[in-house]
């Protein structure tokens, strides 16, 4: 998509999963990207990746304001404005049911998948109303629709995020900055990746074996018969991150495989 040349993106949780997938995908149409994550380490693996020049990549936790600001700040320095915000950072942290979670995992995934996205919305705005082609895109995901049982913080956060979605569309609307989310299903992610392993390890199993066992289970339900992989965000997201979506904000879209079979 040509309008996404030279845009300035910035992309949260971008060293693994849909983020990486994300950033990999802005690059290559020839956008500029921001991305940052916890882990230095995965980030300077990117790097060496990802396509063209003046890239930046901050690793910081954005489960507080202080790292949210320290990487918007990096971004604006260098950047000296903002097109588009993915706010993609997001972990269900710990399972458990109810019973099980307790205050500071509440407040922990409250932090995480919900205040970075504020903050960061917070801190983009201003840089947003100056662009040509402003767009806000939330990754919330099924869980906000179809919460689960071991996982009730999490779901609960997602559902913040598409209702934050649809709030600050509105707002936001009188100058021109599109709002959008999108909902995956299951997506093998790095999360996926160490419960695979740690399977592997107490079972005497293959991690190839007890991915296939994993990949194949969760399946089941899906009428596309199978995970979904980072890579399928990717087209909808530029989609919505490109001028062809003008007329599209307050809506969030569904990625999953036809598993939720929902028609509204």
């Amino acid at each position: 998509m040509s309008s996404l040349k030279n845009r300035k993106v910035i992309v949260t949780g971008a060293a693994d999963g849909i983020g990486r997938a994300l950033v990999l995908a802005f690059a290559k149409e020839g956008a500029q990207v921001a991305g940052c994550s916890r882990s230095a380490e995965r980030l300077e693996s990117l790097e060496k990746e990802i396509k063209g020049s003046g890239h930046i990549f901050f690793a910081t936790d954005l489960s507080n304001a202080e790292g949210i600001s320290e990487f918007f700040n990096k971004t604006q320095e260098t950047f000296s404005g903002i097109d588009i915000l993915v706010n993609n950072v997001g972990a269900v942290l710990k399972l458990g049911n109810f019973l099980e979670v307790s205050d500071q995992d509440w407040e922990n995934s409250f932090q995480l998948n919900l205040m970075s996205a504020v903050r960061l919305c917070r801190l983009s705005i201003p840089a947003l109303r100056k662009s040509s082609c402003p767009r806000i895109i939330n990754i919330s995901s099924i869980a906000a629709s179809h919460p689960q049982e071991i996982f009730p913080h999490y779901s609960a956060m997602k559902a913040g995020m598409s209702n934050l979605t649809v709030s600050l569309a509105q707002t936001l609307a009188e100058d021109g900055i599109c709002v959008n989310s999108i909902s995956p299903g299951p997506v093998w992610s790095q999360s996926w990746e160490k419960e695979a392993k740690a399977q592997a390890q107490a079972s005497g199993q293959s991690f190839e074996q007890v991915k296939n066992d994993i990949m194949g289970q969760t399946s089941i339900n899906i009428p596309l018969n199978r995970m979904g992989m980072p890579e399928d965000l990717t087209g909808l997201t530029l989609f919505l991150a490109s001028e062809q979506s003008a007329w599209i904000t307050a809506t969030n879209f569904v990625i999953d495989g036809g598993l939720t079979r929902n028609p509204f």
